[in-house]
């Protein structure tokens, strides 16, 4: 079939430019579109600050409010009409509503495959959901995890055979992130705000408990006590910022904690920062981790799902037990005190994400892997731009179910 792979990325809605929905937008950018057709469709509307300028994706609302809505049928149908009229190769979910809604939706349209991705350790899980996913999860043809501890969990909670399982890491674009080291000179808003002190951030989710923000403030209470000319920044916003700040003041560390507030430049701020933590007492992948690396600077994070993959403890940052904020606290110190091994953690940071992470690299895995499930051969058609040849029962509505 002289003719790109057609995909549809099927998600409930963009309402954040971080974590999935970032990683989503990145793979999409980076998708060859000699090679690729793309389509992003959203169930509900994004957030204002949304905006897709990629043309090469063509983009589509099915508008269904909530699977118990009556639209949702309608829904289902229009989007069937759609994968069917565009004849849609591959579609991939995201998010669970996304997942029940394209899988049912692939198989009456005959998509080729049907893969789901799961990007988190399903901390928010209950039973019932868990009960559902398994029964949708029959149908679906492969799933793409970001970690390996995803792709355990997944496994462990949803009994899924492990061969259908395919670890993809994140990607990130390491040029946006070039000259980030922080210097003494060319200092961006944020460092004049930290003025000469030596500084440590986080970039922080404030609706989820789960991040742990809590802890990074405790620690910093720890560490004040040793180390004086330290600034503390947290980026990020939500409903749990009023009772964090209450806590800074609690502490007595609440003219050392600065507030960022939603940061829109990330390597700007970042490259205020002499090192960046992640206290979250569950990650799949962690961005910001990616993002503190590829900055240059060290990172001192939980070891909890993918953190224990993408940090190489005592060689890139440090890892230390959930919920465990003096041993963090000890950690920052020995960073603080140590230029050198601040900048030789940073240097190697950056190594591991160009080596590893770096969306050209990550990019090739995806493209590889969505030509292998539909049968093709990758490496020998990357001289044949979009022209994928025809395998045997690569006809529309011939989807492989074998698992």
């Amino acid at each position: 079939m002289n003719r790109k792979i057609r995909i549809a990325f099927l998600i409930d809605t963009i309402n954040s430019v971080g974590g999935t929905e970032k990683q989503l937008l990145g793979l999409m950018a980076s998708l060859s579109p000699d090679r690729f057709e793309k389509h992003l469709i959203i169930l509900r509307p994004p957030n204002a600050y949304f905006h897709l300028d990629d043309e090469s994706v063509c983009r589509r609302q099915i508008s269904i409010p909530s699977l118990l809505s009556t639209r949702c049928i309608t829904g289902v149908l229009e989007l069937v009409r759609y994968l069917k009229a565009r004849r849609i190769d591959i579609i991939q979910t995201y998010f669970v509503d996304a997942q029940l809604v394209g899988t049912l939706a692939g198989m009456l349209a005959g998509t080729k495959k049907i893969v789901c991705c799961r990007r988190d350790l399903g901390f928010w899980h209950s039973r019932g959901l868990i009960f559902l996913l398994r029964q949708a999860d029959r149908f679906v043809d492969h799933f793409q995890v970001n970690s390996q501890a995803v792709g355990r969990q997944v496994a462990n909670d949803e009994l899924v055979d492990p061969g259908r399982i395919h670890v993809i890491y994140n990607g990130i674009d390491s040029t946006l992130f070039d000259g980030c080291t922080r210097t003494g000179g060319d200092q961006g808003p944020v460092q004049q705000a930290a003025g000469r002190d030596l500084s440590v951030g986080i970039l922080a989710n404030f609706n989820r408990r789960v991040k742990r923000v809590d802890l990074f403030i405790r620690a910093a209470a720890e560490v004040f006590r040793v180390v004086p000319d330290v600034r503390f920044f947290i980026a990020g916003d939500g409903h749990l910022k009023a009772e964090l700040q209450a806590l800074c003041r609690e502490l007595g560390v609440g003219g050392h904690v600065e507030f960022l507030g939603a940061v829109t430049d990330i390597p700007e701020t970042i490259r205020a920062w002499d090192i960046g933590v992640i206290s979250s007492e569950s990650e799949g992948f962690c961005n910001a981790i990616l993002e503190y690396m590829a900055s240059g600077i060290p990172v001192v994070a939980t070891a909890v799902g993918g953190n224990t993959e993408l940090v190489e403890d005592g060689v890139s940052g440090y890892l230390v037990a959930s919920g465990d904020y003096p041993a963090m606290a000890e950690k920052l110190c020995i960073l603080l005190k140590d230029a050198g091994l601040r900048e030789s953690m940073g240097e190697q940071g950056r190594r591991i994400v160009a080596r590893k992470y770096d969306w050209p690299r990550v990019i090739r895995n995806y493209e590889s892997f969505y030509f292998d499930i539909l049968g093709y051969d990758y490496e020998s058609r990357l001289d044949h731009m979009g022209e994928p040849e025809e395998k045997p029962g690569d006809q529309q509505g011939a989807r492989n179910t074998a698992l």
